[in-house]
This record gives structure tokens, C-alpha cells and sequence, in this order.
């Protein structure tokens, strides 16, 4: 008997489950009002405007004379640039497509196809146009011609991330589809479509500076005679951008508002289908998935700067996800149960509050609406990759695509699996050594003591079990005030994103409020940087001094000096890194909050950022004279300076840097440097921890 793939629908389901409540009614004749207002206003500035430009042409400038005509040649270029500026999104207009995805044909995925039809026939959406496959966790519908779907009725395309079909199970993957579907079937798709269009129109005339703006530029800087009528219409242009900024944003409310009662309508949907918990815990497990997904993605990026490809990336996500199981089914089994049926996947917190702009209700909410009332379903364990009936195929097509997207590689040499898996490993080594040291030294630098300290201090030292234990005692006691503050900067963060109904968190005896919340978040990031430089410094020398104590029982202090060593220059390296960013964009902001500033001093800011180059490049220098020691998957000095920055050296700019690009790429590739010495930071002290964990045999 062939295989069914389809899940199981539940039994019992209210006939009025998917109806829309007067909530979703109210919002989406809300939005349709705004959309008409805009488009109202919109069409009678554009018929002003070009009225404007008629009435430059033919009015009666009287008696002919320089001036005369100067004045009617500048109404007419002036009434002109102000109704080219109504209607230049007009020249972008474009539909743009994914360059992520793969299409899968009916007769290539049937089973798929199959499988989409029957959630089409189970909830009365109509069938897509076409099915996509994109690389993420994630699944979307969208029109297959959004502006085309303004006057036509365009069919829409479904989306579904491979990342998402890695990291749920059938039940849960059908949820996911029917609420998609949800959105299939919902008319108020239009009315968002409408929207996105006058908030393109917006945002390209408000945000976007192109060929208008530069001619409006160059005009204003001609010669005062010819630039009277620029400078006449440059208050009117920014009357209208401040008009309009005020319309983009009560749209995006609008339009965000009814994007949430359409999310709890498409769950319903789903609900249908698959019953109230599948959709929760497919929500649950989005969050370890994008986990999952972002470490493959990041270990592709690293292993490809070793030039080492792997041909299928979904093979390598699809082993961490099942060495995390044993971990997932412990949480979920610790799982509250809801006295409404299943479990409490999401708590709600009485401080939780939407974000007007979310388009997205939060989860806790979501789980409420879920279960009123509360259906229940088989739920099907089997992996909805039974769907795809080129599974491999495809998952190697996507990998070739991802390789080639996002990180610019073609025509590689793949690797061996399991030289991938290595890599992986490698990569994650000390990274629970790490978390058994409460995490301490995510944010901060490992202080460590000069050699003839240590050489002083172990004499005295005790080193025993005791002591150790005693000093991670002290430590999670120091860490104390740093979760503290970490936790206040977390809800100064929902305070400005407006997600939490608290309006002010106080610190210091001083209470921080929207208006002053920077001053706030500012002094909450110097305090916790004082606390990293100054409260561990003791803690730090004394376990160094206990390992280095412990060396000496072993005869491995050279070894262990070695890592100091490394791992200080190291540290040295990151920081410079940091303060050079910070330096030059501090002068750049001084300079440019002059109100004049000369080509000397111009010249002289850019002889000082190549200075401060040259200064990063003679640290860079210095790791030619260390011992060196390696790190995780970094097997020599010169392999560590090309992971530190490309090309091993921090490349200076020629000319003039502020207009011919170099600056901006001397910036970008110091903060991605930055990035990169983060990650080396965090390999040496996992291989110092690890160094310490063997050394800790010879305690008393």
C-alpha cells in the first residue's frame, strides 16, 4: 500500500473557526480608508504640479527683458523638477524576484505538488501559481507581479524555506503551509499590495537621493541668476517630504495593524488543518532553527575562506539539529501543561506590548488565539523531506546557489563530508569550556598578569580542588552585576522599540525616559565596561596564577606562557581595532560638524587614518615573532593575519579617498576585521580554557 503523505486533519472543528472577527473587518476598512486618502491627496499633487508647470508655460510675463526671461526659464524648470520629483519612482519601477530561490516543477515534485493541491482543496485557497524552494527558515506568499496585481488578479506564489522543512515535522510543516494558504484565501492581500505601493512611492521620494537630486544639486550651484528658481523650490520640496514622512508612517501603522489580524486569521487556518498545537510548536522550534541554519551558514563562510566546500550544507544543519534533539524533547517535556489542552509553549508577561510597526503579533498571543478554542490533532512525527521526491538533488542545487549568492564562490572542489564535519567541530571547540565559566569572557578581554608576576605569585598560590571551585564561586558573584545591567539594557532596547508597556528604567538613582534613553543606554555600556576593566583584574591574575602554578608541577609553563603571550598580542590587535574605528569616526563627525573646513585639513585627516593603518599593520607584524601556537581550524601565522583581514594587511587608501570609494572600503574592511578578531578572541581563550582543563589534573 503506497505511503500516505498527508497528516492527519483534525475531527471536531467549529464551522465558524476561519471567520473574520469584527477586529480584522475594522482594521482592514481602516487601512482601504488610508490607502484612498493617500492616493486622493497624491493624485491632487500631481494635477496641482502639472497645472504648475502648465500655467509657467502660458502665463504673460509682460515686458521682454533679461531679467523677464530669466524669471519665466526658472518657473518653467522649477514647476518642471517639482513634478518630475511626484513621479520619478515611475523610472524604478521594477518586479523584483529573489535571486535565492529554485523552482520546482510539478512534474519534477509531484509529491509536493500533490501535497500543496489538497491543503488548496482542505481550506478554499486557490492553487498557486508556482511552488519556490529559498535556502532559510522561513515560508512566504507573494504575488508573482506585485504592481500588475494593482489592476489585475495576479495568482500568487508560495515560497518554502529548506531550512524550515530541516527543522519541523510533518504536522507541523502542514500548519505552516496552511497558514500560508491562510494568506492565499485572504482578499486583504490587495489592500496590503496597495500599501507597499504608495509606501515605494513615498520612500523613493522622501529617502532616496538619485540623478534628481544631484541635478537639483548641481543646479543650486550655478550661478546665482540661473539658481534663483532651485533655491525658490527646495522649502517646497522639503514641505512635501515632511508631509509625506508623516503619511509613511501612519500607513506602515495601518498596514502593520491589519498584518497581525491576518496572521491570526491565517492561523486559524492552519488550525484547521492541523489542529491548535502544530502551529505553536512549529513557532517554538523556528527559534532553534534559525540557530541551526545561521551556524551552517556561518561555518560555510569560514570553511570557504580555507577554500573548503562542502556539496551538501543541508546534510551538516540536519546533523546538528539531531544532536540537539535529546536537549529539545527535555525542554519541551518541561514544558508547562495549558489548562486548555497541550502545552504552554510561550509564557506571556504582563510588561509584553506590540509594537505598532510589528507586523507580526508575539507569540504568547498567538498561542492564546491558537487555542480559543483549543483543537486537537494527531500529530504526525515524520519529516516532511518525504515530500520532495529529489531531496538530494535539490538540497546539493541550493547549496551551488548559496555558495554562489552569498559568498561568491563558483566552481569549487567540494570536500569530503566528513572533512566538513571536522571543520565544524574544530570550530566549536571550547566553546562549553566557555559557558563553564558563566560566559564571562563573551564581552570582555582575559587581563592577563606579565610573566615575572605570575613567576612571583604562583610561589604563594594554593592549588587545590577548593580553590578552584572558590574562584568560580567569586566569579558567577562578579558576573551578578554585569547580568544586571545587560538585563536594564535589554529593556532600555524594548522601551525604544516600543515593545514592553514599561516607559523608563532607572539606574544610578536616575530615572531614564524616552527622551533621555541614549544618555541612559550609554551610561549602562560604560558602567559594564568599567566593571569588565576593573572588578576582574584580581579574579584574572589569580586564575592565571593558579594554572600557571599548576604548570609548573606539569613542566608546561613554557607552553602556557606561549598562550599567553599569543593570546595578549592578540587582544591587543582587537582592541586597536576597535579604538582606530572609534578615533576615526570621531574626528570625521568633528570635522564634519565644522562649519568650514579646508583641503589641508582634509588631506591631514587622510594622512592620519593611514597612520592609524600603518599602526594597525605594524601589530599585524609583530605575530611574525611569536611562538606561535595553533588555534582552531587556524594552522599558521599567516593563515591567522589573511582570517584577521584579507590579504594579511590592512590595505591603505590613495588619492582622494573621500570621493573615489576607498574610505568607505578602508571602513568596511576594518569592521569586518573588528568581526574577525571577535571570533579569534573567543578561539584563543577556548584553547586556553581547554590548556587549563588539562593542567587541573594536577591539582591537589
Amino acid at each position: 500500500m503506497a505511503e500516505v503523505l498527508y497528516p492527519k486533519s483534525p475531527t471536531d472543528v467549529p464551522k465558524n473557526i476561519t471567520s473574520l472577527p469584527s477586529s480584522y473587518q475594522l482594521r482592514a476598512f481602516l487601512a482601504v480608508l488610508a490607502i484612498l486618502l493617500f492616493f486622493i491627496l497624491y493624485a491632487a499633487l500631481v494635477t496641482a504640479l502639472g497645472y504648475l508647470v502648465y500655467y509657467a508655460i502660458i502665463y504673460d510675463m509682460g515686458r521682454v527683458n533679461k531679467l523677464t526671461i530669466l524669471m519665466k526659464i526658472g518657473a518653467i524648470a522649477g514647476s518642471m523638477m517639482l513634478f518630475v520629483f511626484t513621479l520619478k519612482f515611475i523610472f524604478k519601477l521594477k518586479n523584483n524576484k529573489p535571486n535565492n530561490r529554485i523552482k520546482l516543477k510539478k512534474q519534477d515534485y509531484p509529491k509536493l505538488w500533490e501535497f500543496v493541491n489538497k491543503i488548496c482543496e482542505e481550506t478554499g485557497a486557490p492553487k498557486p501559481k508556482n511552488i519556490y524552494v529559498d535556502p532559510d527558515v522561513n515560508a512566504y506568499v507573494a504575488y508573482s507581479n506585485m504592481w500588475l496585481s494593482l489592476f489585475l488578479p495576479v495568482r500568487k506564489e508560495l515560497t518554502i524555506g529548506m531550512g524550515l522543512v530541516d527543522c519541523l515535522n510533518f504536522s507541523e510543516f502542514k500548519a505552516v503551509v496552511a497558514h500560508e494558504f491562510g494568506h492565499f484565501a485572504q482578499r486583504s492581500m490587495k489592500i496590503g499590495s496597495y500599501i507597499i505601493s504608495a509606501n515605494t512611492i513615498i520612500h523613493d521620494m522622501i529617502f532616496s537621493r538619485d540623478k534628481w537630486d544631484d541635478l537639483l544639486d548641481q543646479w543650486r550651484a550655478s550661478d546665482i541668476r540661473l539658481s534663483a528658481a532651485a533655491w525658490a523650490i527646495t522649502p517646497i520640496i522639503w514641505i512635501i517630504r515632511q508631509i509625506l514622512n508623516l503619511f509613511y508612517q501612519f500607513l506602515n501603522i495601518m498596514h502593520s495593524s491589519l498584518s497581525r489580524e491576518m496572521e491570526f486569521n491565517a492561523d486559524k487556518v492552519a488550525i484547521s488543518t492541523s489542529g491548535s498545537d502544530s502551529i505553536i510548536s512549529a513557532l517554538w522550534k523556528l527559534e532553534s532553527g534559525y540557530t541551526h541554519w545561521n551556524d551552517t551558514m556561518n561555518h560555510a563562510y569560514l570553511a570557504s575562506q580555507k577554500k573548503l566546500y562542502t556539496e551538501n550544507l543541508y546534510n551538516h544543519n540536519a546533523l546538528a539539529i539531531e544532536k540537539n534533539l535529546p536537549q529539545q524533547e527535555t525542554l519541551l517535556n518541561n514544558l508547562p501543561t495549558d489548562s486548555r489542552g497541550g502545552k504552554t509553549f510561550f509564557s506571556s508577561s504582563e510588561h509584553s506590548k506590540v509594537n505598532m510597526y510589528a507586523s507580526h503579533p508575539p507569540n504568547d498571543k498567538r498561542q492564546d488565539n491558537a487555542k480559543t478554542p483549543f483543537i486537537k490533532c494527531e500529530i504526525d512525527e515524520r519529516t516532511p523531506w518525504l515530500l520532495f521526491d529529489k531531496q538530494e538533488h535539490l538540497q546539493k542545487e541550493m547549496t551551488k546557489l548559496i555558495y554562489d549568492v552569498y559568498f561568491n564562490k563558483k566552481d569549487m572542489v567540494f570536500s569530503e563530508a566528513d572533512t566538513f564535519d571536522t571543520f565544524i567541530a574544530t570550530e566549536n571547540q571550547g566553546k562549553t569550556l566557555l559557558e563553564d565559566y558563566d560566559n564571562t569572557f563573551e564581552n570582555r578581554y582575559l587581563q592577563i598578569p606579565e610573566e615575572q608576576e605570575l613567576k612571583e605569585k604562583s610561589i604563594l598560590i594554593e592549588t587545590s580542588t577548593t580553590y578552584l571551585k572558590q574562584l568560580k564561586t567569586k566569579l558567577k558573584d562578579l558576573m551578578q552585576p554585569v547580568r544586571d545591567i545587560e538585563a536594564l539594557m535589554t529593556k532600555a532596547s524594548n522601551i525604544s522599540q516600543g515593545t514592553t508597556k514599561e516607559t523608563s528604567f532607572s539606574f544610578h538613582n536616575k530615572t531614564f525616559k524616552k527622551k533621555n534613553l541614549q544618555e541612559g543606554y550609554n551610561l549602562l555600556i560604560t558602567e559594564r565596561e568599567k566593571l569588565f576593566n576593573e572588578s576582574f583584574k584580581d579574579w584574572d591574575s589569580s586564575f592565571c596564577t593558579l594554572h600557571y602554578a599548576l604548570a609548573k608541577k606539569a613542566s608546561k609553563t613554557d607552553t602556557l606562557i606561549n598562550l599567553y603571550k599569543q593570546h595578549t598580542l592578540l587582544s591587543n590587535i582587537y582592541r586597536n581595532c576597535i579604538q582606530t574605528k572609534s578615533t576615526i569616526y570621531s574626528e570625521l563627525n568633528r570635522l564634519q560638524n565644522n562649519e568650514e573646513v579646508t583641503h589641508a585639513v582634509i588631506n591631514s585627516f587622510k594622512h592620519r587614518i593611514n597612520d592609524l593603518f600603518d599602526n594597525l599593520n605594524e601589530d599585524l607584524a609583530k605575530l611574525d615573532h611569536i611562538n606561535f601556537v595553533k588555534l582552531p581550524n587556524i594552522d599558521t601565522v599567516d593563515e591567522l593575519k589573511e582570517v584577521i583581514i584579507a590579504g594579511g594587511s590592512f590595505e591603505k587608501g590613495s588619492g582622494d579617498i573621500f570621493e573615489n570609494g576607498a574610505f568607505n572600503k578602508m571602513m568596511t574592511n576594518l569592521e569586518n576585521a573588528t568581526v574577525h578578531c571577535q571570533r579569534i578572541d573567543q578561539k584563543s581563550v577556548g584553547v586556553i580554557l581547554a590548556f587549563h582543563n588539562e593542567l587541573q589534573d594536577n591539582l591537589d
